[in-house]
Parts: C-alpha cells; sequence; structure tokens
C-alpha cells in the first residue's frame, strides 16, 4: 500500500519540480500540470479505497435507501467505462434476461461503485482487443416486494490461479504475476466490493482458470418500488 502512494505521490513531486524549471515553456507546464493531475486523481481514489475498507472493518457503513432506475444505472456504468473499453479496443455486449422490474429500492452510489469495480478490473486485466459480457437476469423471489436480481461480468481475460483466487477477497492481496506488475491497484476493489454487496443481503463470487478468463456473479436482492417497465432501450 505504501508504495502504491508513493508512486503518484513521487510523480506529482516530478512533475512540479520539471513544470518550476520550464516555467516559460507552455507546452511542457500544460503536460506536466496533465500528469500532476492524473497521479493527484489516483492517489486520491487509493486514500479513498483504504478508508472505505476503515469504515467497513469498523462496521461505520450505513446503507442509503432511495429509489433509482436500474438502466439508469447501467447507463451510467457504461458512460463512466467506455473511455477505458475503447481505449484498449474491447468488444462489450450487454445481455439482459427476465428483467421486469427497474424502478426499486437501493443504495445507488454503492452499487454503482461494486459496478464500475468489476468493470474496471474487467477491462484491466483483459489484452487489449479481449471480450467482456456483462449480464443480467432477473431471478424469482421468494419474498413480498424484493425482487432478486444476478449480474454477471464476464471476460477473456488473464485469468488466476487457483492459489490466488483463495484470497482474492483479503484487503491488499494482489497476484505474484509479472503480468499485471504494472497495472494500477491496492488489493482492495474485490475486499470492499464484496463487503458493500454482502450488507446488502447478497455475495460475490468468482470462477476463474488461469490464463482462461473469469465469471464474476453478483445475486443481488433489491426492494421493488413499482411493477413496471422492462430494460427495452437495451435491447433495441
Amino acid at each position: 500500500m505504501s508504495h502504491d502512494i508513493r508512486t503518484p505521490m513521487n510523480g506529482i513531486i516530478g512533475m512540479t519540480a520539471i513544470a518550476a524549471t520550464h516555467i516559460d515553456d507552455k507546452e511542457r507546464v500544460q503536460d506536466c500540470l496533465q500528469k500532476i493531475s492524473q497521479a493527484s486523481k489516483h492517489m486520491l481514489s487509493l486514500i479513498n479505497e483504504v478508508l472505505d475498507m476503515s469504515k467497513i472493518e469498523l462496521g461505520k457503513v450505513d446503507l442509503n435507501e432511495e429509489e433509482f432506475n436500474l438502466s439508469n444505472l447501467v447507463d451510467n456504468l457504461l458512460t463512466m467505462t467506455s473511455a477505458q473499453i475503447n481505449k484498449h479496443h474491447h468488444e462489450l455486449s450487454v445481455n439482459i434476461s427476465g428483467v421486469t422490474h427497474e424502478e426499486v429500492i437501493g443504495d445507488s452510489l454503492r452499487i454503482q461503485k461494486v459496478f464500475t469495480n468489476l468493470m474496471s478490473n474487467a477491462v484491466k486485466y483483459t489484452p487489449d482487443g479481449g471480450r467482456i459480457r456483462f449480464s443480467i437476469t432477473e431471478k424469482p423471489s421468494f419474498q413480498e416486494k424484493v425482487g432478486c436480481y444476478e449480474f454477471i461480468f464476464e471476460d477473456n481475460s488473464i485469468g488466476m490461479s487457483e492459489a490466488f483466487m483463495e484470497k482474492i477477497f483479503e484487503p491488499f492481496s494482489r497476484a505474484i504475476d509479472g503480468r499485471v506488475n504494472k497495472i494500477q491497484g491496492t488489493g482492495l476493489g474485490m475486499p470492499i466490493s464484496r463487503n458493500i454487496v454482502r450488507m446488502m443481503g447478497g455475495d460475490i463470487k468468482v470462477e476463474s482458470k488461469l490464463n482462461v478468463g473469469m465469471n464474476e456473479h453478483i445475486a443481488k436482492p433489491l426492494d421493488l418500488k413499482v411493477l413496471a417497465k422492462t430494460l427495452n432501450k437495451w435491447l433495441q
């Protein structure tokens, strides 16, 4: 963790020094400022993840109950990750099955955080030109006014070894693999995501084989607000 924080911090210090010595070179200074901005955002995300994990471990995370639309949630996810997906020339498909209730109640921001983390992992660990699939299925619910949804993220990434699979949900755990050493990460994304989903009554299960790819399943119950629309606009 200390190494992960030092990396962007050293970048900020280095780019600041370069900008100061080339203060009259507008293009050089602009380049430095852009890199400082990127490093700052990365370091902020690292700090936020540490704080989130601390809150979870102390049991100080309170879930919000608000009305939101599943269709909008997925649209936001695709908007936030499209730049990454396009940069790596990945092929993304979204598949909907049996969804009859999309107006729901829950903590949309934290669900968005989980989805974004899982999608970002698929993008980062899948070689350029790879395939990513996001599936949503509404399962039969045995609770009144509660809908059960399964969200599956699949990819043809580099996959994980059986040894690492056993500790993927341990804080700060990262695979020892030369192919991922240059990929930024703290090893907190999966533990945070699983804890959030479990607080909401669901769970995350991961299936993977080294060099074969990875499937991440989320079975997540959500309170239903109405018995209305389907996700037709995703299917058009």
